[in-house]
């Protein structure tokens, strides 16, 4: 499968939406784990930290992705002061967006003509995005979303942790279960913000 039909197939399940977490959670929250990797310090976070939340980030990924065809895709923001070279190892190249993402990221995008939209098809093997975890773990790259179009499922990482999409409630359990040191400890799916779009997805299988 090529970017384009991956990025079709995106299209398709997110109803148009750019793959941007927190911006799912109000759109697809049928759908939405959220995974905790906040520190309980105020220190700046170490190396070994950003390795252990690197870590973390592979191993739901894998948990989720292993052996399947996944789109990586990242919106850098200011490709001046993020880094891109690790996407571009792996073969990432610059797409338009879709008009339906301008229209939703809306002011979101400080500075939307410098705002870069990459992506790249591989097939997941653990440590496959080494690097780029690094990168989020340290905030110094754009949104990432990993979506893998045969089963809808999608992984969005942050600094503190990942937004995740299963489609399936058994599937949805069971990661659920894997992960539960790492799951929120109070409040429902989509509680933390206020809700940033009209129409909740309902979950298809």
């Amino acid at each position: 499968m090529n970017v384009h039909e991956a990025l079709d197939a995106w299209q398709s399940q997110y109803s148009g939406q750019p793959p941007v977490g927190f911006m799912l959670r109000f759109t697809h929250e049928s759908v939405w784990t959220r995974i905790h990797y906040l520190r309980d310090s105020d220190k700046p976070a170490s190396d070994e930290d950003d390795r252990l939340t690197a870590s973390r980030f592979d191993a739901v990924a894998s948990a989720l992705f292993t052996g399947t065809t996944v789109l990586v895709l990242a919106i850098h923001l200011d490709p001046r002061h993020e880094d891109t070279a690790d996407l571009q190892a792996l073969g990432a190249s610059e797409v338009t967006p879709p008009p339906s993402w301008i229209e939703t990221l809306g002011g979101y995008l400080p500075a939307p003509s410098r705002a870069k939209f990459v992506a790249t098809t591989l097939t997941w093997q653990r440590g496959s995005l080494d690097r780029v975890w690094m990168a989020v773990a340290r905030d110094l790259i754009g949104r990432i979303a990993i979506f893998c179009p045969a089963t809808g499922d999608a992984f969005c990482p942050y600094g503190g942790g990942a937004d995740v999409f299963v489609w399936g409630s058994e599937r949805r359990s069971k990661l659920g279960d894997r992960f539960r040191d790492a799951m929120p400890h109070a409040g429902g799916a989509g509680s933390v913000e206020p809700r940033l779009a009209r129409g909740v997805a309902m979950e298809r299988g």
